[in-house]
Order: C-alpha cells, then structure tokens, then sequence
C-alpha cells in the first residue's frame, strides 16, 4: 500500500517542500543568481526588510485590499440569489456576469487602463454630468489609485464567487423552503435563518479564497500602476526586489514573512466561520 505513496510524496517533495525550505534559506543568505551561492548573513535580510518603508506601505495597501473581501462575498451571494430564479433569459445574465473571469487579466487591465485615463470614458462622463470640474488621474494620483485597483479586482470576481454560492444555493433541499413558507416565514427571514447559515461551509471556502486573493494581489498592480502611486502590494514587492533590484535574500524573506501572514489570515477565517459545526 506504501507503494502507491511513493509518487505522489515525491512529487511534493520536489515541487512543495524543497521550494519552501530552499526558500526559507535563501532569506538567511546574500544569494547571487549568476553564480548560483549564497553568502550566509543571518537576519541582515529580515532587519534591511523591516527597515524598508515600502514593506510597511504594501503591509498597509494588503490589508486595504482585504475590504474588497467582504463587499465582493455580500454581492456575490445576493447576485446568485438573483441568478437562482427561474425567469426567462436567466443563463444569458449568468453567461455575462461570468465573462470576466474568464478574461485574460491583461484584457482586462487594458480595458480598465482605458476607461481610467486622463481622457477616458470614465472623466468625460463624470465631467459631461457636471460632478467633477477636472479630470481625476484615476490610477497615477495616490489617493485613487490603489482603490482603482481594487474595483478591477472587485469587477473580475463578482462573477466567479457567484457561480460558486449559486453551485451552494443549487445544493439546499427545495423542501426546507417549502416548510419555511408553510409556517409563515418571510423572504428575510427566509434568507437570514436558513439560506446564509446552510451556505456557511461555501461562505468560508469564498472568504478564504478571497481573503489570500486580496492578500497575493499582483496582475492588477502590476498592469495597472507598475506599483507606483503608492500601491505596492507585498506580491508586488516580492517581485521588485527579486527582478527589479536582483535582492534574492530579501526577496526570500519577504516571502516567508508574507507567508506567515497568509497562514494567520487562513486560521482567522476557520475560527470566525468554524469548523466541524462549531460556532465562530
């Protein structure tokens, strides 16, 4: 029976766990790619990281990302609820919400870079409708462009979380409905007492998936802003100080670092959710 388990645990351990202990000892080490070394220099990585003012500006843009998460769970569950009625046309209405996540990102960036521009579709109506008298740098001024960023990121998933709470809706029994109206229950109620407390195991798979979503953010800073403006993100980060600056034990521990975050983010979803039919 081992037998069997030979493949899989060495394809994890090529492919997961050496990468992660390789990389947690590259963060200890002034790595040069060229020459394939590494210089051990012990906490030097962490200590240059913690020193760094951009690491605390994409520690605070990640958790103003983390406020797309709720928004985009609360429409996308009543959206699949809207999507869940049998009315004439319905497939087609899922079929459009759908198309963006199915979008290239680079698409969408583009479309989205476009509708933002100084003189792009989004300035000229805001200015033609008299509520702005200049147009706004949508993605280049400080103060919009990381929440720029994060509407693209908001459109783009609408439609992927609502075809999974509409796959949860799909699963509850039609007869529990059915006994709710009988004793005289109402559509609130019928929504608050028993619709969101049998979709709670989907709710905590969507808010776990968000939330590290929120927290990796990189296709839409990358192709929006480049990271400029101040909307460096730590996946942005990462990036910049491997590709752009050639740090590699920096960039290393950067990652363990994001990492340890991404893993209490997971534990406090679990916990406010709960597991196993315990109460958050």
């Amino acid at each position: 029976m081992f037998a069997f388990l030979i493949a899989p645990l060495t394809l994890l351990a090529i492919f997961t766990y050496y990468p992660i202990f390789r990389g947690v000892f590259l963060s200890f080490t002034e790595y040069n790619m060229l020459l394939q070394t590494g210089k051990w220099v012990g906490l030097k990585n962490y200590i240059s990281l913690f020193q760094d003012r951009y690491f605390y500006m994409a520690l605070g843009n990640i958790f103003k990302y983390l406020l797309v998460v709720p928004f985009i769970q609360f429409f996308s569950i009543l959206l699949a609820v809207a999507v869940n009625q049998r009315i004439p046309g319905i497939k087609i209405f899922r079929t459009l919400f759908y198309v963006p996540v199915i979008t290239g990102a680079v698409i969408v960036s583009m479309a989205w870079k476009w509708i933002f521009n100084v003189d792009g579709i989004l300035n000229n109506f805001l200015m033609n409708a008299g509520l702005i008298k200049e147009p706004i740098l949508w993605l280049t001024d400080a103060r919009f462009a990381i929440y720029s960023a994060m509407f693209v990121t908001f459109w783009r998933g609408l439609g992927y979380y609502m075809v999974i709470y509409l796959a949860g809706l799909q699963n509850i029994p039609s007869e529990i409905y059915e006994a709710a109206r009988i004793d005289g229950a109402n559509r609130r109620q019928i929504f608050f007492r028993i619709t969101i407390p049998l979709l709670r195991p989907t709710m905590l798979f969507c808010f776990i998936i968000s939330s590290l979503a929120a927290l990796k953010v990189f296709e839409e800073i990358y192709l929006l802003t480049q990271g400029g403006s101040e909307t460096t993100t730590m996946m942005y980060l990462i990036y910049d100080y491997a590709f752009n600056r050639y740090r590699f034990g920096i960039s290393a521990a950067a990652s363990v670092v994001f990492s340890l975050i991404l893993l209490v983010f997971t534990v406090i979803n679990f916990k406010f959710f709960g597991i196993g039919g315990e109460k958050g």
